[in-house]
């Protein structure tokens, strides 16, 4: 048995105090014969007996007592099965550092189990000690004493990110390893952390898991728009996605603060669940934070969201336009999101002051306009819709040659409708329950093939609306002698969200912790410090630049704490350590305070009979 605080054991030397009393006491007392008592001897003689040995019973009790306390606190420690003192080996340690292991106080017990782990090594091993969120540089690897190992350990803080023990092995390749290699992880061992395994390490080597035991978990998944391509007038919708880790039912509370908004929400969650909550914001709020209350993880409790809300757009209708305009603008006194102006030619547009694009039923441009036309698409937030005509002329169809192959106009007997339509798709996700899309009857259309992009079929396959990137192309024209779509009420807003789902592609404004800085040239962070291109996002928070708001959070899959089950780990030949009874010494500080209470209660017992 060894001790963390021998110190304490000095404390021992104190039990010589309730002995010192007992003899004190003993010395004082003088036997005074008394005659008229002496046949009273006998009958007292079974109740003296009990007295002193109840006197001796609190003498021991009250010296261990004594003994126990200060025992206790020189926290005992006994010699476990594994990791034996003084044992030869290589050691790579891995320290889990990401965020999860910020549960309650679970890195530091991680580092303290660290310390005593290399305490079992010889002081002649080699260590070598990583956290498993890589911040050094691929390829900076070398062997150190007992004393540096220590000092790493020390400094080592919990981090922001996620991590994968295949990255560390791969960036941290062995060599030169004086002893046989010890791996071993410390922490809580989530299903994430050990995805993809090595194989070659699986009966070649060893590999211990230290376990350090984890909890339960709710964590923001996602903070998502209802709708990303709907233009709202004055509010829009968000949705706030929960998963339940724990197996247990949770019962919160979820608050949004945004700008002047503050609003909050019950909710309850059943085990292994997810849970969905919608939040109604202004138009002109596009940055806040999300916030759960009564959660042990605190990290992944908050989520901060910087949002673009579609708005208002600049569209041109070159051609047919009496029905999309209509469509568009079906009231001059109705407030909508567009601003349309119509020219039967494209060469008397000025591009730059317009969003969309729209060709309907155009034969043919020229080619000036046709390198215009690709110029304008190259600029972001803009886009462009050809709905095509009986004729396609050369520059048109070399316009969207890289997309679709045109092979002449079909006029079918009667009328064809649609058999497919990709609903998963934004442009039709708010249609999947109406079935008034199957029945609208189509006259004339161009056949087309096209490899991708397809998002509606007519009957015989023949490809109806193809988008890709900020170009949507339709085989017919919009127009009454075409379609009937024009009388339908699914066409307004089927014509919106076309045209939407071709500007609202600007860049994402919301990054993980990890993600590198690609988009932005400068960055001032949370914490006031600035980032520069090509840096890493180190902390959840905002970023912010001299215009714009960047929302940076934490992985949402490193906030489940599901561990990889016992049968997994055998398969691997990954073996498990009890902390308790088989890491180098077990503790026994518990185990001699409880003996403390229990001397303490037997001499209460004692005195009171």
């Amino acid at each position: 048995m060894t001790f963390f605080h021998p110190l304490y054991l000095l404390g021992l030397i104190l039990i010589s105090v309730p002995i010192l009393i007992h003899l004190w006491f003993r010395r004082r007392l003088k036997k005074i014969p008394f005659s008229t008592l002496m046949f009273l001897k006998k009958s007292e003689a079974q109740r003296l007996g009990w007295l002193r040995l109840r006197e001796i019973l609190v003498l021991i009790s009250r010296c261990l007592f004594v003994t126990f306390l200060f025992l206790g606190l020189a926290k005992p420690q006994i010699k476990g099965r594994l990791f034996e003192k003084n044992r030869l080996a290589s050691a790579f340690i891995i320290l889990d550092n990401s965020y999860s292991m910020s549960y309650g106080d679970n890195f530091q017990s991680a580092k303290d189990v660290a310390y005593q782990l290399v305490s079992c090594y010889s002081p002649n091993s080699e260590f070598f000690v990583t956290p498993l969120s890589l911040k050094r540089k691929r390829g900076d690897f070398y062997w150190m004493n007992k004393n540096s190992a220590l000092e790493v350990i020390k400094r080592l803080t919990p981090s922001y990110q996620t991590g994968s023990i295949v990255d560390v092995l791969i960036n941290y390749p062995v060599e030169k390893a004086k002893y046989p290699i010890d791996y071993v992880y410390i922490g809580d061992g989530q299903e994430i952390n050990f995805k993809d395994f090595p194989k070659g390490l699986i009966g070649s080597t060893n590999f211990f898991w230290l376990k350090i035991p984890t909890g339960n978990n709710i964590g923001i998944t996602d903070v998502m728009l209802k709708d990303p391509i709907s233009v709202a007038s004055d509010k829009y919708e968000l949705v706030v996605s929960l998963t339940n880790y724990s197996s247990k039912i949770w019962r919160g509370k979820i608050i949004l603060e945004a700008g002047d908004c503050l609003l909050e929400k019950d909710c309850e969650i059943e085990s292994a669940q997810k849970y969905n909550s919608q939040f109604s914001l202004p138009v002109n709020v596009h940055n806040g934070e999300i916030k759960l209350l009564d959660d042990s993880l605190k990290v992944d409790n908050i989520y901060f969201f910087s949002k673009f809300v579609p708005g208002s757009q600049k569209v041109l209708i070159v051609g047919s336009s009496e029905f999309l305009y209509q469509g568009l603008i079906p009231s001059e006194n109705l407030k909508v999101p567009f601003n349309v102006n119509v020219l039967n030619s494209l060469s008397k547009a000025d591009l730059r002051k317009f969003d969309i694009v729209i060709l309907n039923g155009i034969n043919d441009i020229s080619e000036y306009d046709r390198i215009r036309l690709e110029d304008f698409l190259s600029r972001d937030g803009t886009g462009c819709i050809y709905f095509l005509g009986d004729e396609v002329g050369e520059n048109i169809r070399n316009c969207l040659s890289r997309w679709i192959k045109i092979e002449g106009l079909i006029i079918p007997k009667g009328y064809i409708t649609l058999n497919w339509i990709d609903y998963k798709h934004s442009v039709f996700t708010i249609f999947e329950k109406e079935a008034a899309l199957k029945g609208i009857k189509f006259y004339r259309f161009q056949k087309i093939s096209a490899n991708s992009g397809v998002i509606a079929r007519l009957e015989d396959n023949y490809p109806l609306i193809i988008l890709n990137r900020n170009v949507a192309i339709c085989a017919t024209q919009f127009n009454a002698r075409s379609t009937d779509i024009v009388y339908k009420p699914i066409f307004v807003p089927l014509l919106y969200r076309l045209i939407a789902s071709l500007v609202y592609r600007l860049p994402d404004r919301e990054f993980y912790v990890g993600d590198r800085i690609t988009t932005y040239e400068r960055l001032k962070g949370p914490d006031g410090e600035y980032l520069t291109k090509n840096g890493k996002f180190l902390k959840p928070g905002f970023y912010t630049t001299d215009n714009e708001t960047i929302a940076v959070n934490v992985v949402p899959e490193e906030g489940n704490l599901k561990t990889i089950k016992d049968e997994v780990s055998k398969s691997l030949n990954i073996k498990i350590i009890d902390l308790k009874d088989t890491l180098g010494y077990g503790d026994l500080t518990g185990l001699f305070l409880f003996l403390t209470l229990f001397a303490i209660l037997f001499e209460l017992i004692l005195i009171a009979l």
